[in-house]
């Protein structure tokens, strides 16, 4: 069993600095460890009237970018840096800082291979001012793939030291799932009450309560969470 909460627009149009914050007296919204100081974190848009539907992409009359971040403890933030570091919360903390800092060096590593290939292909032409940077397209390559590897090895190093201190500390640990989001696009802003984001949690009591102390809507569902991981 877990629980379908249903967030109305208001909250997201007064969340500040775009960030939906859900907490529930420092208690971790998976396992109800305390205390709950990291935050599982979901990008997310709000979207009001869509104008055009196509193949390739869609037009909204609102759209805006903006965060819901949900309470977690510090074994659940390790279990995510574990599963799926890509969706650690940059909050700042060790491993936060660790998982921007790779992201960091990939992307640069990434365009630096991009670059020199680049390069070599006909879009820049012979006998240009380019000319010198068209000989040396294997430089830009080369080095853009050892920051790649680099970042690789980095990022097995890290996994693998706090993988073996989590399993030191807390054998036979059963993550708990993500919460599971779904946006909902609305025709206009007239009536903020409606239902902009539903939340389902596994958690049912954190989620009650959350949902009560937040004066929203929420329901039991059976619907399993699905697993991200």
């Amino acid at each position: 069993m877990s629980v379908k909460i249903k967030i109305p627009a208001s909250a997201i149009l007064t969340a500040k600095d775009g960030m939906l914050v859900l907490e529930n007296g420092n208690r971790c919204s998976r396992c109800d460890r305390t205390p709950a100081a990291y935050f599982e974190t979901h990008r997310l848009k709000y979207q009001v009237g869509l104008r055009k539907k196509s193949i390739y992409s869609k037009k909204f009359d609102i759209s805006r970018r903006y965060q819901l971040k949900i309470a977690i403890c510090e074994i659940c933030q390790q279990s995510d840096f574990l599963a799926q570091p890509d969706l650690l919360d940059r909050d700042g903390s060790e491993l936060g800082r660790i998982v921007q800092f790779h992201a960091l060096t990939r992307m640069l590593g990434g365009l630096l291979a991009a670059l020199g290939f680049l390069l070599l292909t006909p879009f820049i032409p012979e006998g240009g001012i380019l000319q010198p940077l068209k000989q040396i397209w294997q430089i830009p390559v080369a080095v853009g793939v050892i920051v790649l590897l680099l970042t690789w090895m980095s990022q097995r190093k890290y996994h693998q030291r706090v993988l073996a201190d989590f399993e030191q500390k807390h054998p036979g640990f059963i993550a708990p799932h993500r919460g599971q989001v779904c946006t909902i696009v609305l025709e206009d802003e007239k009536d903020p009450s409606l239902t902009a984001l539903e939340l389902t949690l596994e958690n049912e009591a954190w989620a009650k309560e959350a949902a009560s102390i937040n004066q929203w809507d929420c329901a039991t569902t059976t619907e399993p969470v699905p697993d991200t991981k």
